[in-house]
């Protein structure tokens, strides 16, 4: 299979899948002056490099162990260092390469060495999820008003995780809609989460028990009746 793109910039609530934080967390490291170009962009409304992912999962997963000033410093630093490089783009989109070129992705503080290795690692197996999500699910004015559907199809990915957190098993699902696997499953959460819907931000599992399961029955393609 071959390697999922990610996007150059994504939204708030695409970079706090990839940190696994909240957007009103990633927007608060804007306001508070925590982020600067390029990690963030204002042209168009707020949007993200993923790098900024892992830098935004290293602040908020240390603030008890490192001051405000520091991790700001280490953050700053990094960005410095990344700057001066050809490839930076590649970095700033969290490219496959990033994980296999040379760098440094350490900085020395008087007592101690923090790295943040780590934390690029897990924010580049998530940005990955996401880009490949974005390949199951599509949005499509004229299908459904734009409802979110997994792709080739007019069946709303909403309804299926509903039925799922309502207690329908895998084998049920497939029944009922034939192309489901478990692995489609996991993109359409993965794309929910990170493409949440306008209004009031809410997990998916409050969304789904909103949306009642009127019936377990399975309604068949005609042609198996034949």
């Amino acid at each position: 299979m071959a390697a999922s793109i990610v996007p150059k910039t994504v939204t708030a609530a695409e970079v706090a899948f990839m940190a696994g934080l909240t957007d009103r967390e990633i927007n608060r490291l804007v306001d508070e002056n925590v982020l600067s170009a390029p990690l963030v962009q204002r042209d168009d409304g707020r949007r993200f490099a993923p790098l900024t992912a892992c830098f935004a999962d290293f602040y908020f997963s240390m603030s008890e162990s490192l001051t405000r000033s520091a991790r700001i410093g280490i953050i700053d630093t990094l960005t410095q260092r990344l700057l001066v490089r050809p490839d930076l783009d590649a970095f700033l989109t969290l490219s496959d390469s990033v994980l296999r070129g040379n760098f440094d992705w350490s900085v020395h503080l008087d007592v101690l060495t923090v790295a943040l290795t780590r934390y690029v690692e897990v924010a580049s197996q998530r940005a990955g999820r996401v880009s490949e999500a974005a390949q199951h699910v599509t949005e499509d004015p004229q299908i459904l008003g734009g409802m979110p559907c997994f792709a080739g199809t007019r069946v709303p990915v909403a309804s299926v995780l509903a039925a799922k957190q309502q207690g329908m098993a895998l084998d049920e699902l497939h029944a009922a809609w034939p192309f489901l696997t478990a692995e489609l499953l996991d993109h359409a959460e993965v794309y929910m989460k990170a493409h949440p819907r306008p209004g009031r931000p809410r997990r998916l599992d409050e969304d789904a028990s909103r949306m009642k399961l009127v019936s377990r029955k399975v309604v068949r393609h005609p042609r198996e009746h034949a």
